[in-house]
């Protein structure tokens, strides 16, 4: 299982994504100790997105709050 700062993960988003999608457990946590999983799933061939695309803000709303993955 790999552990990574937020602060870190926001400038290796990528490379974690790629370690999840080869089956690593990556685990993602923020300053206040609150974490999240990245976690893969299964290749699905279809037309529409399994889920809707929503722009990342850039600035949080305020303290706690989570931002839509």
């Amino acid at each position: 299982m790999a552990i990574y700062q937020l602060p870190y993960a926001q400038e290796h988003l990528a490379e974690l994504f790629h370690e999840a999608r080869l089956g690593e457990e990556v685990i993602i946590v923020r300053s206040d100790g609150k974490s999240c999983e990245l976690t893969p799933i299964a290749d699905v061939e279809q037309e529409e997105p399994l889920a809707e695309s929503l722009p990342i803000p850039l600035e949080p709303h305020g303290a706690g709050d989570l931002v839509p993955a």
